[in-house]
């Protein structure tokens, strides 16, 4: 993860000064990351005055993006106590802020810039500070464009890097080990066997046998056993793993010791189904929790078709259609089907009638802000959506007996102010490896369907 703050020496002098970095803020750094003025260590962060009014004109949304400019408001108006912010006021970490109130001119941009764009007017106020500053200027904002346009005026321009995490390939996360026949004979029947040293907690391994044929084991949490994930026939309301990656994942969403599953990967893998099916088999046939909680965050691809009619369910059915979509899946071929062989008359859906016995919830991201969950299933779909702040709130949702599914793809993102390397999902996959309540899968084979998987391979 990059760190701020890295001081420069000025050498031949008796001590070695620092010499500070100056850091203006865009305005997408502090709807990203509310508290960004404090991740600057000892360094002077300058806030232009657009980048406030910017930040005030969301502070009335009810989304995430409102959220983080009402907070961002708060942070400042504590630090107003300490001075005055146009003056300068010391931060908690060494450093300072200073909201910038000069620097408006035509001159210092192209002509003809239209300094009526905030972007222009933030620019103005970088290039200014540049050329009077002797420390080193910084534009730092989650704009690609702006950053392009900085870098054309010759300001040193970066993105936000402090929730940034880089994801190891996937080929390194996997263990490769070597058995002897009368273990592989003990994994048959036991289903796990002891080993020789300590495993990181729930590892994927698999080993490859004298027939070419690959067993896909976990560690256990504790690193000190191997499981076979195929045991016992493994399969979840009769969806059995078509490969390695889905095995692992079923073993990891079914042990009672994981607490947090987080998988990942491309449309079609089968993510949000295998949740799905496990959350069902456990909720309703082995009555490990009382319900399954379904969630996701509302973000609309392509255009937003505005506001919808109904009440709350009919609002976000359509945001929701998804999950809908694999549980009529799972539950007509389970329910459904048997009664239509039979004659007999479907009155209502499977997904109701578990919805009325309250063993199934589906719910919208938004409303679950506050809430306590004890003893449930909760899947969080499109997870890769969400910033770490968000991922941080909803898994301290979790009460006692609970288990939390995350699943998501980091190519799939359709917020403004993420990308691959700083999500949610990313962050929580750097932040937990390793820990004996963690578990993650990257599955990689699309299975939705053989004409989904070319398409896209070759699209």
């Amino acid at each position: 993860m990059e760190t701020y703050g890295i001081d420069y020496k000025e050498s031949g002098k008796k001590g070695c000064v620092s010499l500070q970095k100056v850091y203006v803020l865009d305005s997408s750094v502090l709807l990203h990351d509310s508290r960004a003025i404090f991740q600057f260590q000892d360094n002077e962060v300058i806030i232009p005055f657009v980048v406030l009014e910017e930040v005030e004109g969301k502070k009335r949304r009810e989304d995430n993006v409102g959220r983080a400019a009402r907070e961002a408001i708060r942070n400042l108006d504590r630090l107003r106590n300490a001075g005055r912010l146009s003056q300068g006021v010391s931060l908690p970490g060494g450093g300072k802020i200073r909201i910038e109130l000069n620097h408006y001119s035509r001159e210092i941009l192209p002509i003809n810039s239209d300094l009526s764009l905030a972007d222009n007017r933030i620019l103005a106020v970088s290039l200014s500070l540049a050329r009077e500053e002797e420390r080193s200027v910084i534009l730092v904002t989650k704009d690609i464009a702006m950053r392009v346009k900085a870098d054309a005026l010759g300001i040193l321009t970066e993105d936000y890097y402090n929730d940034k995490v880089v994801m190891p390939q996937i080929t390194d996360e996997v263990l490769r080990i070597s058995l002897e026949d009368e273990q592989i004979d003990e994994l048959y029947r036991n289903n796990s066997i002891l080993w020789h040293e300590t495993l990181p907690s729930n590892s994927c391994i698999k080993t490859v046998l004298s027939d070419q044929c690959v067993l896909p084991l976990v560690s256990s949490p504790d690193g000190k056993r191997i499981i076979y994930c195929m045991g016992q026939g493994r399969a979840s309301w009769d969806i059995r793993p078509k490969n390695i990656e889905q095995a692992w994942a079923l073993e990891m969403l079914h042990s009672t010791e994981i607490k947090l599953v987080n998988l990942m990967g491309p449309a079609g893998t089968g993510k949000t189904l295998l949740a799905l099916a496990s959350g069902l088999e456990q909720t309703v046939h082995g009555d490990k929790y009382l319900r399954m909680l379904c969630a996701r965050p509302i973000i609309p691809f392509g255009k937003d078709i505005g506001f919808l009619p109904g009440e709350k369910e009919q609002k976000v059915r359509p945001y929701m259609q998804p999950i809908y979509d694999n549980l009529e899946f799972l539950l007509r071929s389970k329910k459904d089907k048997e009664r239509e062989r039979s004659g007999e008359s479907i009155v209502e859906s499977a997904i109701d009638l578990l919805i009325k016995k309250k063993q199934l919830e589906i719910e919208v991201l938004t409303y679950i802000r506050g809430r306590s969950i004890p003893n449930q299933f909760l899947i969080i779909d499109e997870a890769q959506n969400l910033t770490a702040h968000e991922v941080k709130t909803i898994v301290t949702r979790a009460g006692e007996g609970t288990k939390i599914v995350l699943c998501g793809d980091t190519d799939q993102i359709d917020h403004p102010y993420l990308d691959r390397e700083s999500n949610g999902l990313a962050y929580i996959a750097a932040r937990l490896k390793g820990q004996p309540f963690y578990g993650q899968v990257r599955l990689v084979h699309g299975e939705r369907s053989d004409l989904a998987t070319r398409a896209a391979s070759l699209l």
